[in-house]
Parts: structure tokens; C-alpha cells; sequence
């Protein structure tokens, strides 16, 4: 044989060098065209499932045997009992302290743990709880989160150990928390309503299973960064694996056990602030309250509450000093009880003198004028804008020429020709796997009967995504290029890290009033931070060697940045548009609060009005959905391997 025949011809076209690799994808997206088309327009109802039903039976079930079956009266309901026991215990501990006992005690540990800074920075943000009047509603939320988080750490910190002392745990482990990260966190109410009813114990246990996650990563990262030099001197001394761990590992792997700690913590207020929607009381159920009456006033005071209360717990939980704390001369145990001490005086002092709740004298309603603020701006800025017509302008512009277009584009289309057209970009982004996702997901939603609503909820993710990759990634450029612009952004960024979802819909009240442009915006502000600091951090880690070349070469800066940094910062882009994604799901709910509507409300109805079988299909359209876009974006930032096809 000649050696030309082994040769590919050059001036052969592309097409007629791979047409046998082209057929498995196109052979498969014409046959599901054909399929599709052979079943109709509209979704086939026999692809029905009939879930609505099914879990409405079930549910009924539930509430007719919820006292005479053993697995209620065995297991669901002592374990209610207890959780609600336990939290109303450290609600009781709480009270007792009164609110001096409470300052000091949330003082000491941030000295302990982040310094002076931290102790006053702390105890002043929950004192602001107290000065907006709603002190008893905050050591509610206090005490679930708490309970949550206690029970996310008895069991995330031993699993993290286990994952970082295991490859074989951790590669487990590691696809289960990958999972729950794409599911929105009030999906994991639904199934503890179910269970457990409403009220305190599904609440806790949704927020204790949502913010495992962090607590199993951050310890397992800890471990596995101990240094191997560290460990060989252990074993040198003849340490058993039990002393190497308790002696060597967990101390040198404090600090990112703390940072799991915080993360636990602040993911635990975005869940328990969610869960008002079954009745849990607190800061979160006063600003559902102010939502659902449209009260803008109502609505800040606690929120701003829940900001401080955040603040105050994010500051005295990361655990970082920025000077290191002079060794003690006491051991620790009894720092410990010196401190406790210090506490019990302060609460006994003052139950002496006569104080119960937060002083009156001290406290401002801030509700009042709130809502002046609110009615001035709408008569100013809503309509009275020279030019560009104010807010109302921008809400009706981003509503009749986008949302509505392409709300009724998808809606209009076929159901099987979107699903086709998601299974091509699936497996354009990232071969066959993805593609078969793709396609379970979008019939998965078909199977729910819910396709004109998930259609409309994909409209508002779209937006909302499309216009936080505008504001986040060059923000999150100029960050990565410039320490001070850098500087200037982090403050805000940790402020925004800390505020809970519902906090976000209250100014967009009173910027827009209700529909789904608020919920849209407060999205797109919700899921910026991370976006940006995901980009920021991407050109920040990219190698100097390959831009010191290209500034040799005589590259501007502009093409440094469009030929060096971004192509090599690719991978860390698509992962904070992909986490951006993620956050404006999660904020689907939340969002149908204030008029959003589609899958939201069907999940807000289920939790708030005992509609559990429309809540599960809602909820669930909203994870497929989550689980496509994750996919897809996830293979974008993944790296390409070489192409068969050439």
C-alpha cells in the first residue's frame, strides 16, 4: 500500500474526513427530532408520572396515621420531639443569659477566636438586633441555627476526618456533596414536612443537611493539607494513627476546620431563614410577613436584623487573628471556665437588677421611615427621571422586550424541539454524558406537567445570568488586575456574603415594586460575589511566566489581558458563571415571593399552604432544570481533552 493512502489528503474537507464520527450524535438528535414530532406540540400524557397526586396521597397518608404508625411513633416523631426540645433548651440558656449575658458571651468567644476586633466587631452587630427592636425574635432564629449547625458538625467534621484520611470515602463523598450542592435549599424542606410536619424540627433538619456540605469539605481539605513531614515525625515517635490525628492533624488543620465551621454557619442562616415558610417564627417570619403584605417597612427591620445578626456570627466564627494571641499561662480548660464565669456573672448581675428585654430606651422602630423613604422614592425615581425614566423604565423595558419574548419563545417552541436543542448543546459542551443529562432533565420536566412553568422560570434564570455575567465578570477583571480596585470591592463582596436571601428582596421592593423584576435583580446581586471572586481569582493564578512573554513581545495591556490572561483564566470564568447559575436557582423561591411566580410559586405553595404534591413538582422541575445548566456549564470550564474529530 502506498504511503499516501495512510495519509489524510489534505485538500479532503473536514466533513468527508469525519462524516462516520458525525453519525452516532446526528443519528441521535434525528431520531429524537423524529420522535418528538410523531408525539406532538404539547408534552404526551402518557409521559404523565402523576407525582402531584402520588405525593399528595402520601402526604394524606402521613396526616391520617401520623399517630397510631410505628415509624412515626418510633422514629419521626421522638426525633422531632428532641430537636424541638433541644432548640427550645438553648432558647431557654438564651433568655436566661439576658441580653447582657448573651454580649459577653458572643465577645469572648470572638476574642478567643479573631481578636479584639472580631469581640467588639461581633457584639456590637448583635446589639443592633436588639436597638431594632426585635432582640426575642433574634435569639429565635439564634437558637434553630444553632441547633442546625451543631447537628451539621457532630456529623460533617467526623465524615470530613474520615474523607481526608480515605481516598475511596472522599471520591464518595465527594459525589454526594457535588449533589446536594445542586439542589436549591428549601427542595430539602419538602421531604421533612413530610416526615416530621411542620415547624421547628423540619427546619432544622433541612438547614443541618444543606449545610453538611462545607463541613465535609473544608475538614477533608484540611487533612489532606497537613504536610507528610509533619505526619513522618509523628510516626517517627511511634504515635499511633489515633495520637497522629488528635496530636498532629486536627490542630495543624484548625484553621480550615474553623473557615468549615463559618461556612456552616452562614449557609445554615440562608436555609433557616427560608424555612419560615413552615412556621419556625423568628427574624425570617417577619420578613415574609413584610413581603407578603407588600409592608417594605415590615420587612427591613428584620431583615436588617438577620444582616447583623450574620455579620455577628461570621466575625467571631472564621477564626483568624491578625496578630497571633499571646500564649497563656492558664491551660485551656481553664480559660474555658474563666470565661463561663465571666458570663454566668454578667447574667446573674443582671436578673438581679432587674433586666429582662432589650432596653426599651435603647431601641428605634425603623419601619416608619422605611416606608416614607419607600414612598418618596417611588414618587422620584421611579417615573421622575430625566432621560432614562428611573426604575420603572428599566422594569418595563426588561419585561416587554425580554422576559416576555423570551419566556413565550420557549413556551411556543415545541416541547421536544427545546429538549433536542438543549441535548445538542449538551453534547456540543461536553460529549454524549452530558447530552444524556440533558435529556433525562428536560423529559423529567415533561413528566412533572409543569413544562409552561419551567419554561418561564428558564426565561428568568437566563436573564438574570445573562446580566450577572455582565456586572460580575468585568468587575471581577478590573479586581483581578488592579489591588486597589480589589480593595475597594471586598468590602462590599463580604457583606453581600453574609446577607441572607430574603434580605435582598426588600430594597428591590422599593426600587421596582412586585413582579419579576425585583426577584431578578436580587438575584443577579445575590449571585454576583461569587462571580466575581471566582474571576478575580482566576487571572490572579495565572502563571506570570506566559505574561512576562508576552510584554516582551511588546503586547499593550489590553492584549495581555484578551490574549494571555483570559483564554488562560477560562476554566475559573466558567466555573463562577456556572456557581452563579446555581445561586440564581436558589433564589427561584424566594423571588416568587414577590411576584416571580412560575416553579417558585408552585414550591411556595407547597410549603406554605400544604400543597406538597404541587410544591414537589415544582421543586424538582427546578432541580432538573439546576442539574442541565450545572452540567453544561460545568463542561465548559472543564478541561478539553484532544478531539477525535480533527
Amino acid at each position: 500500500m502506498a504511503l499516501s493512502a495512510l495519509v489524510d489528503d489534505p485538500t479532503e474537507s473536514w466533513l468527508a474526513r469525519n462524516w462516520r464520527r458525525l453519525l452516532v450524535p446526528v443519528g441521535a438528535l434525528v431520531a429524537l427530532v423524529i420522535v418528538g414530532a410523531a408525539m406532538g406540540h404539547n408534552v404526551p400524557t402518557w409521559l404523565d408520572i402523576h407525582l402531584k397526586k402520588w405525593v399528595d396521597a402520601r402526604y394524606k397518608w402521613t396526616q391520617v396515621h401520623r399517630g397510631t404508625s410505628w415509624i412515626f411513633a418510633d422514629i419521626f416523631t421522638p426525633i422531632a420531639n428532641d430537636l424541638k426540645g433541644w432548640s427550645g433548651d438553648i432558647l431557654d440558656l438564651l433568655r436566661a443569659l439576658r441580653w447582657p449575658g448573651v454580649l459577653t458571651l458572643v465577645g469572648l468567644i470572638g476574642w478567643r477566636t479573631g481578636g479584639v476586633k472580631a469581640a467588639i466587631t461581633g457584639t456590637v452587630s448583635l446589639a443592633m438586633c436588639g436597638v431594632l427592636g426585635v432582640w426575642d425574635d433574634t435569639l429565635i432564629t439564634l437558637s434553630l441555627m444553632l441547633m442546625a449547625s451543631i447537628a451539621a458538625l457532630v456529623i460533617g467534621v467526623p465524615l470530613g476526618v474520615w474523607a481526608g484520611l480515605n481516598d475511596k470515602a472522599n471520591r464518595v463523598l465527594r459525589v454526594v456533596m457535588d449533589a446536594a450542592q445542586v439542589l436549591p435549599a428549601y427542595v430539602y424542606l419538602l421531604p421533612m414536612v413530610v416526615f416530621f410536619s411542620i415547624g421547628n424540627a423540619s427546619a432544622i433538619l433541612a438547614t443541618m443537611i444543606f449545610a453538611i456540605a462545607p463541613a465535609v469539605r473544608l475538614t477533608s481539605l484540611g487533612i489532606r493539607e497537613v504536610p507528610v513531614v509533619s505526619t513522618e515525625v509523628g510516626m517517627s515517635f511511634g504515635a499511633t494513627p489515633w495520637q497522629l490525628l488528635r496530636k498532629v492533624r486536627l490542630p495543624m488543620a484548625r484553621k480550615t476546620i474553623l473557615l468549615g465551621v463559618n461556612q456552616v454557619i452562614m449557609m445554615g442562616f440562608g436555609v433557616i431563614v427560608i424555612a419560615a415558610l413552615v412556621g419556625t417564627g423568628g427574624l425570617g417570619n417577619g420578613v415574609l410577613k413584610g413581603l407578603q403584605a407588600v409592608k417594605v417597612g415590615k420587612a427591613f427591620v428584620p431583615g436588617m436584623a438577620l444582616v447583623f445578626a450574620a455579620i455577628a456570627l461570621d466575625r467571631i466564627s472564621t477564626g483568624t487573628r491578625t496578630r497571633p494571641r499571646r500564649e497563656s499561662r492558664w491551660p485551656g480548660w481553664l480559660e474555658f471556665l474563666a470565661g463561663v464565669a465571666v458570663v454566668v456573672v454578667v447574667s446573674v448581675v443582671a436578673k438581679l437588677v432587674g433586666v429582662h428585654g432589650f432596653p426599651r430606651a435603647f431601641t428605634t422602630d425603623l419601619g416608619p421611615p422605611v416606608d416614607r423613604f419607600a414612598k418618596w422614592f417611588s414618587n422620584e425615581f421611579r417615573r421622575g427621571v430625566p432621560v432614562v425614566g428611573g426604575t420603572e423604565s428599566f422594569n418595563d423595558v426588561l419585561v416587554r422586550d425580554f422576559l416576555i419574548p423570551l419566556r413565550d419563545f420557549l413556551q411556543q417552541r415545541p416541547w421536544w424541539l427545546v429538549t433536542v436543542a438543549f441535548v445538542a448543546i449538551g453534547w456540543a459542551s461536553g460529549g454524549r454524558r452530558v447530552a444524556t443529562w440533558c435529556a433525562v432533565c428536560f423529559i423529567g420536566i415533561g413528566s412533572l406537567r409543569v413544562w409552561d412553568l419551567a419554561m418561564d422560570t428558564l426565561s428568568e434564570v437566563l436573564v438574570a445570568v445573562i446580566l450577572t455575567v455582565i456586572v460580575a465578570v468585568p468587575a471581577g477583571v478590573m479586581a483581578g488586575r488592579s489591588d486597589r480596585f480589589d480593595k475597594l470591592l471586598r468590602p462590599l463582596l463580604d457583606v453581600a456574603q453574609v446577607m441572607p436571601q430574603f434580605v435582598y428582596l426588600v430594597p428591590m421592593i422599593i426600587m421596582f415594586s412586585t413582579g419579576p423584576v425585583p426577584g431578578i435583580v436580587a438575584s443577579v446581586v445575590y449571585a454576583a460575589p461569587p462571580c466575581i471572586r471566582i474571576t478575580s481569582l482566576g487571572l490572579r493564578d495565572v502563571s506570570p511566566q506566559p505574561r512576562e512573554a508576552a510584554i516582551s513581545f511588546g503586547a499593550t495591556s489590553s492584549q495581555e489581558l484578551l490574549k494571555v490572561q483570559l483564554p488562560l483564566a477560562t476554566r475559573s470564568i466558567m466555573l463562577g458563571i456556572n456557581q452563579a447559575i446555581l445561586m440564581v436557582l436558589s433564589m427561584v423561591v424566594v423571588a416568587a415571593l414577590v411576584g416571580a411566580g412560575a416553579l417558585g410559586l408552585e414550591a411556595v405553595y407547597g410549603l406554605s399552604r400544604g400543597e406538597i404534591g404541587k410544591g414537589a413538582a415544582g421543586g424538582l422541575a427546578i432541580v432538573f432544570l439546576a442539574m442541565a445548566l450545572d452540567r453544561i456549564t460545568q463542561a465548559w470550564g472543564a478541561p478539553r481533552r484532544p478531539s477525535a474529530i480533527s
